[in-house]
């Protein structure tokens, strides 16, 4: 079911897609007593922590007043996002701050604003369990690395290892299918659509018998490629996602900003009626090309730029499409939800689909050619896309006509995966 959709945006000239810059949120609902200056003292025991003491957050109490009237939940999501929008240090408070607010007499939210540059946002997961572990006294420091121990990480390794994927972007960046579009008017504004996805088909989509085996960022871009296609896009159309290098390094529990963005290729050329899990397959294998090349971003642009296969300022127009998740958060309707019987508190995820997406204000990092930027959040049991997309580069109406080929899309994998996609997306 799609929710009803949005207006187009205006933004300040300049406050474009997100690109890593500014601070986002995360929030816990706990529902049950709770008490506020025990709660500070767990915020207090884990910011004593190694692991956590580096980033020195602190905890403020919100009132109930602050909530005004109306839906105390859709109004705490309007605080937790004043409070993400707003200039880091204009209260003289730390850049990373829990924020504990009063819903009803038994519930409250537990958020958890920081800089993106400082927490990813499985971090932002990390350290809020983390903070409810030491409330039920169950927090253990030796569980969390110490990023300090990582200090000197380096990916890729040696100086023929970088040579060696250097040269390999160098041949992989002329088979993107998309050139490089410039000019682009830095005047441009944003609109923002939202598509829910009812957790039997995002089940379809990304369970455990499915396709991608529970990988939610390559379920959506195998949808997005596929109907991108559709619209008239190249055949090796180009994507960027979040790359969780915890996993693919075996970093452990650890906080800070390791997960990277990862570049890639869809190569859909010659597929004639294929099945979902061809044009999966297809998604995997570029996916997988470029974690076996991986490049940290940064090092990844300046080769680019060296060899004239980008261009400043639209560094990412040959990936226009940005994906992002938090490749390994549980879910709280079923893993997510903690229960302690003793203290009688339930613990789930509060409104992570609201939470999303970049800010609107002055001050946003430059664009750098996304046009497409995706979020996938939890809404209750659901799942929810969050597209935020560029005009004029992306109008309105072929927004609609994407938005439209999702649910089709959507609908036709989940009833019967071995159908031929051109009967939906080929109208």
């Amino acid at each position: 079911m799609r929710t009803q959709r949005s207006q187009p945006t205006p933004r300040p000239p300049g406050a474009l897609l997100e690109t890593g810059a500014g601070r986002h949120v995360r929030a816990l609902r706990t529902d049950g007593e709770m008490d506020a200056d025990r709660l500070a003292a767990a915020v207090r025991t884990v910011a004593a922590a190694p692991p956590f003491a580096g980033f020195a957050p602190d905890l403020r109490l919100h009132d109930a007043d602050e909530l005004g009237p109306g839906d105390p939940a859709a109004s705490c999501v309007a605080l937790l996002l004043a409070e993400r929008d707003r200039p880091a240090g204009h209260d003289g408070g730390p850049p990373i701050r829990f924020h504990w607010v009063p819903l009803a007499e038994h519930r409250h939210v537990l958020g958890l604003v920081a800089p993106r540059d400082a927490l990813d946002a499985r971090s932002l997961y990390t350290a809020l369990g983390a903070v409810l572990q030491a409330y039920f006294g169950r927090f253990r420091a030796a569980a969390y690395r110490d990023p300090g121990e990582l200090a000197g990480f380096d990916p890729v390794g040696t100086p023929a290892a970088y040579e060696a994927r250097r040269r390999w972007w160098s041949k992989e960046f002329p088979r993107y299918g998309i050139p490089v579009r410039s000019p682009r008017t830095t005047h441009r504004r944003t609109g923002t659509e939202r598509l829910r996805i009812d957790a039997r088909r995002w089940a379809a989509l990304t369970g455990g018998s499915g396709p991608l085996g529970g990988n939610g960022s390559l379920a959506v871009v195998a949808l997005l490629a596929w109907c991108l296609r559709a619209q008239g896009r190249p055949g090796g159309s180009g994507f960027c996602c979040e790359f969780d290098l915890r996993d693919s390094y075996e970093l452990g529990q650890v906080l800070g900003p390791f997960t990277d963005r990862l570049a890639f290729r869809v190569d859909l050329d010659g597929l004639t009626g294929p099945a979902f899990p061809e044009v999966v397959q297809r998604t995997q294998t570029g996916f997988l090309d470029a974690v076996v090349h991986y490049l940290p971003y940064p090092r990844l642009l300046d080769h680019g730029l060296r060899t004239g296969a980008l261009r400043t300022p639209h560094t990412a127009a040959r990936w226009d499409v940005a994906v992002h998740f938090c490749r390994n958060p549980p879910r709280s309707a079923r893993t997510r939800n903690e229960r302690a019987p003793a203290d009688g508190i339930s613990i789930e995820l509060f409104r992570e689909a609201e939470l999303l997406g970049p800010a609107a204000r002055e001050g946003t990092a430059p664009a750098d050619g996304v046009v497409l930027d995706v979020h996938i959040g939890e809404l209750d049991d659901d799942m929810v896309l969050v597209l935020d997309y560029v005009q004029p580069d992306l109008t309105e109406t072929s927004v609609a006509q994407l938005l439209d080929m999702l649910e089709q899309l959507i609908d036709q994998v989940s009833a019967d995966p071995a159908a031929p996609l051109p009967d939906i997306c080929q109208q």
